[in-house]
């Protein structure tokens, strides 16, 4: 007869499920069916119905599931792939699950893919459902050593359990030094190709706004300022190869320029997790840290890819120009291919002949006023002489398309243009009171240099769609089918969805500030309004405070405990009878059994005779019944009730004195 799956294996199972599920978004897709093929082969072998497979297929196996992984992602290392060979191998230890080191070794290995899960997401909602895992596998721990399923009793020991280690994560949240990475590997695909990228084609700024992914959230010390003026420049690009804009390589043989930017605007920028080569900041700005720096371009960058999420607080100048003119730079951001797009450079060629290179610009502006372009957010495809097709014939585009053409232009009339790509406006919340930043706010715009006045703003889309810049991109683009149809923010235009979307939001915010910004940085400020002055001294007595304070407490309840598992109602009950009894004159010795107390007290006190063996039968019967388990819990009651009624002592006629 095959026996039941025992409820500690029904609870590993569980365990297993809870913390793989979660993973899905990362998995590839046959990892679940691989995972519940072997748990029911596991269940046919636990159950009796099957063995334990051989070695060499135990080994096949672990091959196949290694080939798989490396078919789906074409490499083992990077993180999703790491993760779903971890989640295989959590898999197939079921097959193996003999000994009792096997059992904790499973469960450790669930842990430790609770905590690969903040590798992808940092969000509270993965706090909480991390949580729920943790229960999971703690039940799961106490299902082992207990001979029945006892749901509330677990659920009660893992509460106490979680309780118990608060203070300990708490002073290690505080004090613990914050460290890096201890290992570095490249992002997940998924991940990388989120956000801005390092060069630029027709296109490439419309895909992007189509995602409703939050790019960054901004802090202003003052008020928030208007839309039109909230420029988040991210990067520039100087070279042009005839369809694509690039970084210029060349820029870093000019040097690094310090910042110049005096008082401001101040306000903090919370970049969401991921490898970060560039910020974002409303130029000419000033970035307070020294792992980042800023090129002649007034692009700030780390001086090291940073990965996570960051915070970084800035100051802006709104009202700066940006003087830079090295001669390089300037004669670099005239050039263009030497073939292509030949109805563009014969304009450009015309606009050249104008003498005055402010009158070249305002030419330019006017010529896109007057054409009548489209802002679309689905372009149709262009031609190989993409900026022809664009002015000439398509006359419908997104933004890199108005600001690539216009810079086209410039360079082609002899006035230095170049592409500047990065965010425009954001959603206010609020509630809060703070910026929102998307990837649907993506923009591109164009600097043109004026001598005696430095590289100027110029933004092709607002002359075409002036409403992007004055209202965003929600407030354009929403009626055109492809914006955002399936995320929430599409859901703007209603206040109850637009005043949930915000309160959720900045649960996360708060969340993201108070608990994952806590950097070297914060931890030493709040260290030293904590102590005054940060010193190894000082920190051992602000752990032994705070970490001693809970201790002393455990070390005090665990004196106090074997009295008090002594001191059940029964045991309370029948000590106060001695105690009456030792007031008579009739003491207890220390290890003297009921039964022997109670024939002394029938010889030294008769009176208190009779009384006193009700109180000692009562009180045997139910002591001796609930250690050999035979009696009910209602059985139990009723003896204490019974004992109870006899507290009060009560003298015998016969034994009266």
């Amino acid at each position: 007869m095959n026996a039941p799956l025992s409820h500690s294996l029904r609870w590993l199972l569980a365990a297993q499920a809870v913390v793989i599920l979660p993973q899905l978004p990362v998995l590839p897709f046959w990892s679940i069916p691989a995972w519940l093929l072997v748990a029911l082969w596991f269940a046919r072998i636990a159950t009796g119905r099957a063995r334990f497979p051989a070695s060499i297929i135990k080994i096949a196996l672990a091959g196949i599931a290694v080939a798989g992984v490396y078919v789906e992602f074409t490499r083992l290392l990077n993180l999703e792939a790491m993760l779903t060979i971890l989640v295989c191998a959590i898999t197939l230890k079921l097959l193996e699950l003999k000994a009792e080191r096997d059992h904790w070794l499973l469960l450790m290995l669930c842990y430790f893919l609770v905590a690969c899960g903040f590798l992808f997401s940092q969000q509270i909602v993965d706090m909480l459902i991390a949580l729920v895992q943790l229960v999971v596998i703690l039940m799961a721990q106490q299902a082992r050593y207990r001979q029945r399923p006892n749901t509330l009793p677990m659920l009660r020991l893992t509460a106490v359990m979680a309780l118990q280690s608060v203070p300990l994560m708490l002073v290690l949240f505080v004090v613990f030094p914050r460290i890096g990475p201890l290992w570095s590997m490249p992002l997940p695909g998924k991940d990388a190709i989120s956000g801005m990228s390092d060069h630029l084609e027709f296109g490439d700024v419309a895909r992007l706004s189509r995602s409703s992914e939050l790019a960054f959230r901004v802090t202003f010390a003052d008020e928030i300022p208007p839309s039109a003026n909230l420029y988040w420049r991210g990067l520039v690009f100087e070279s042009f190869d005839g369809r694509r804009w690039t970084s210029a390589s060349w820029r870093r043989s000019l040097g690094w320029a310090p910042a110049q930017v005096g008082d401001g605007l101040d306000y903090t920028v919370t970049l969401e997790p991921g490898f970060h080569r560039w910020l974002y900041v409303l130029a000419p700005a000033r970035i307070d840290r020294e792992d980042i720096r800023q090129d002649s371009s007034f692009v700030w960058s780390p001086r090291r890819p940073l990965s996570g999420r960051l915070s970084y607080g800035a100051t802006s100048d709104l009202g700066l120009s940006k003087p830079e003119a090295h001669p390089l730079a300037l004669e670099r951001n005239r050039g263009l291919p030497s073939r292509g797009n030949p109805r563009a450079r014969a304009l450009a060629a015309e606009w050249a002949a104008i003498a005055d290179p402010r009158q070249r610009l305002q030419t330019a502006i006017d010529f896109f006023r007057q054409q009548n372009f489209t802002y679309t957010l689905n372009p149709p495809l262009m031609a190989a002489d993409n900026v022809d097709a664009f002015l000439f014939d398509a006359r419908q585009g997104f933004c890199e398309h108005f600001a690539g053409s216009f810079a086209y232009l410039m360079r082609g009339a002899g006035v230095p243009a170049r592409l500047v790509v990065g965010y425009q406006g954001g959603e206010v919340n609020t509630r809060e009171g703070y910026l929102a930043v998307y990837q649907s706010d993506a923009h591109a715009w164009v600097e043109v240099w004026m001598a005696g006045e430095g590289w100027l703003k110029v933004d092709p889309t607002a002359l075409v769609a002036p409403d992007r810049i004055q209202r965003g991109a929600a407030a354009l683009m929403r009626s055109q089918g492809e914006y955002l149809p399936d995320s929430p923010l599409s859901l703007r235009q209603f206040d109850w969805a637009r005043n949930f979307r915000y309160y959720l939001d900045s649960i996360n915010y708060a969340w993201a500030r108070w608990v994952l910004n806590y950097d070297s940085s914060t931890q030493w400020q709040v260290l030293s309004r904590l102590l005054g002055e940060v010193s190894p001294l000082r920190l051992v007595l602000l752990v032994l405070i705070i970490g001693g304070v809970p201790l002393l407490w455990l070390a005090i309840s665990s004196l106090r405990l074997p009295g008090r598992i002594s001191r059940d109602a029964l045991s309370r009950d029948y000590l106060r009878c001695c105690r009456f009894l030792a007031r008579q004159g009739v003491h207890r010795a220390d290890g003297e059994t009921p039964a022997a107390f109670a024939r002394r007290v029938r010889e030294q006190a008769p009176a208190w005779a009779d009384w006193f063996d009700q109180v000692t039968a009562v009180y045997v019967d139910s002591a001796y019944s609930q250690a050999a388990g035979s009696r009910s819990l209602d059985g139990t009651k009723k003896s204490g009730q019974a004992l109870r009624k006899l507290r009060r002592p009560f003298k015998t006629r016969a034994g009266s004195r």
